[in-house]
């Protein structure tokens, strides 16, 4: 319950008291489960390097003593850390790993959630056909199963998808269902992504004032659940929506706030949008020494999160810059 209303650390407390009484009772299982959890609520509150390391002891116990049904979901955490710390390679080897046993156990609930978390992996490599083929099917197997967070979490994603591909009106659609869910379940950090969501496809529909009101609203959120992670990614598209606006201090201190959040948690990604946004609005100001230096920085950080995309662009914009008689790349 405490990990369903947001309080991670008082849910990690519990956690780690459960995880001391099963290790002096030598229960191997239940120190397993309290890993695994442990290994969640880590993820969730940002502390990626001890996530893992939870989750690879539990893997290890869940192996030892023959469970093969506590495998599933510990690996599909496990990648998801693998996601969130540029790994997708790693992270689709072992979601397929969880696929095949879930399939083997017919454990559905564990299907879906590799799905869709499959799904969270193509979608960061930009592969959408893939994408929505997992996506889709984890909603589907979610609704037989009646797991409406399962439900919002897919389409979530899947919202993601259609605003990545330019079908904005999908794109709003998806959101608004998975926020109404969210809302519905009291999950408020649901509720943040979504309505974060739902201010980029303002953002890219031309709302900029609608988009900084959602950004706000999210950044709330997170900054009340300790999310950096959420935190980061709010203050990035401030800072973009701001310089849009010609507001180039509050630009600059909402990307700076940003990329402190950033290297805290060592996200290369989030660490690449912010030096970019701060790149971006150098360029803007007329800075073009600092904006090159930026921009160079982000490219390196998004070859450090396998952003490829990412990394093409921020090579274009460099480019632009040193001959400016080639036009300016578009970006944002």
């Amino acid at each position: 319950m405490l990990r369903l209303t947001g309080d991670y650390r008082s849910a990690a407390q519990t956690q780690q008291e459960a995880l001391r009484i099963y290790t002096g009772l030598g229960d191997r299982l239940g120190r397993a489960n309290a890993l695994s959890h442990l290994g969640y609520l880590h993820t969730l509150t940002d502390d990626y390097q001890q996530a893992a390391a939870d989750l690879r002891e539990a893997l290890a116990l869940y192996r030892g003593i023959g469970d093969r049904l506590g495998q599933p979901d510990v690996l599909s955490h496990l990648a998801t850390v693998l996601r969130l710390t540029g790994d997708f390679e790693g992270a689709a080897q072992t979601l397929e790993h969880a696929l095949s046993l879930c399939r083997e156990l017919g454990y559905r609930q564990g299907e879906a959630n590799a799905l869709m978390y499959l799904g969270a992996v193509r979608l960061r490599t930009r592969d959408h056909r893939g994408a929505a083929e997992s996506l889709e099917a984890a909603l589907g197997i979610f609704l037989d199963l009646g797991n409406r967070l399962g439900q919002a979490n897919a389409l979530s994603y899947l919202g993601t998808m259609s605003q990545e591909t330019g079908d904005y009106q999908a794109a709003a659609k998806a959101h608004e269902e998975a926020l109404d869910i969210y809302r519905d379940l009291g999950n408020r950090l649901g509720q943040a992504n979504a309505v974060g969501d739902l201010g980029i496809v303002s953002r890219l529909t031309g709302n900029h004032q609608a988009a900084a009101e959602a950004q706000e609203a999210a950044l709330d959120i997170y900054r009340g659940l300790g999310d950096q992670m959420g935190q980061a990614g709010a203050l990035n598209e401030l800072g973009m929506l701001s310089r849009l606006r010609g507001d180039l201090d509050r630009a600059r201190e909402c990307h700076g706030l940003a990329l402190d959040l950033a290297r805290g948690i060592k996200s290369s990604w989030d660490e690449g949008q912010a030096l970019a946004g701060l790149g971006r609005t150098a360029r803007a100001a007329g800075r073009t020494a600092e904006a090159r230096q930026r921009l160079r920085q982000a490219r390196e950080a998004f070859r450090q999160a396998d952003a490829a995309a990412e990394e093409a662009q921020i090579t274009a914009e460099l480019g632009a810059l040193d001959d400016p008689g080639a036009g300016a790349a578009t970006e944002d």
